[in-house]
């Protein structure tokens, strides 16, 4: 079923897209009531909200494959994953795939370590119902309970392989702008959709939501950041509130499709949450 709601939701923006951001309709040129602002706008639109669905499609996928018993499944998911990501996002962005599998990589890698900080559990720890929810408060009644591994030896060793393969790829990478501005922001940006990510699980799967504030926040921030690093590197006059909203469409796109897969696996925790509790 989770297989379902998932391609579901990326098929449900994948028309949406084609339907009213067509390729015909973005390279229309700008009319004398359009302006250059609102012809990006036009041209970016469909195709940034798409890129952040894809990426929180990316995120969601390899949060679940945490479920799967076997290390080397695992791996397996999280790359074939990553490929899909890579065949797609051409579609909605530059045509840059060494970009593009340095952002995928880099993505994937920091997942486990922001999950580890913000106390999300693998799904094998959450079925298992070693964790409750993720209330810190909960802490002290679960510490008699084994805990549960975010990731084992072999993975660690995995991660090593992949890290070593992305520093490679960065060195025949030369990025669009300013190395020195575009490696930290890209750096931050990971850590910020994973918080994203991380926040939104909190509030969509455990109803807790005294961290939707945070959630607001984080997403905000990142829009923010985003908008100003890329208005503040880019060589065209666009105001910097394009780039605001074409973030936040990004942005909201990836929280939506984190959301979306959370609401659909709220259920499967909640009988196991109400057992410990009780």
């Amino acid at each position: 079923m989770t297989v379902v709601i998932v391609a579901g939701w990326f098929t449900l923006n994948l028309l949406a897209f084609t339907v009213f951001g067509s390729s015909d309709n973005a390279s229309a040129p700008p009319t004398a009531k359009t302006s250059p602002e609102n012809a990006i706008l036009t041209i970016n639109n469909g195709r940034s909200w798409m890129s952040g669905a894809t990426f929180g499609l990316l995120a969601s996928v390899s949060w679940l494959a945490t479920s799967l018993a076997n290390s080397f499944a695992r791996l397996s998911v999280r790359i074939l994953a990553a490929i899909a990501c890579l065949l797609l996002l051409p579609w909605f962005s530059t045509p840059d795939l060494l970009r593009h599998a340095v952002s995928i990589s880099g993505l994937i890698l920091v997942q486990p370590f922001v999950f580890f900080l913000f106390g999300i559990p693998d799904w094998t720890g959450l079925l298992g119902g070693t964790l409750v929810g993720f209330r810190l408060k909960q802490k002290t009644e679960t510490s008699q309970q084994p805990e549960v591994a975010q990731f084992s030896i072999g993975e660690i060793i995995a991660l090593t392989t992949v890290v070593a393969l992305l520093l490679a790829a960065t060195l025949r990478y030369a990025p669009p702008v300013n190395s020195l501005v575009y490696w930290p922001v890209l750096a931050s940006s990971w850590v910020m959709l994973h918080t994203i990510t991380a926040l939104t699980i909190r509030v969509v799967m455990f109803h807790e939501f005294i961290v939707l504030a945070f959630l607001i926040l984080a997403m905000t921030l990142t829009i923010t950041g985003l908008g100003f690093a890329e208005h503040f590197t880019s060589q065209s006059s666009t105001d910097v509130g394009v780039y605001f909203q074409l973030y936040g469409l990004f942005i909201g796109a990836f929280g939506f499709s984190i959301a979306v897969l959370s609401a659909a696996n709220a259920s499967e925790i909640k009988p196991t949450a109400k057992t410990r509790e009780g």
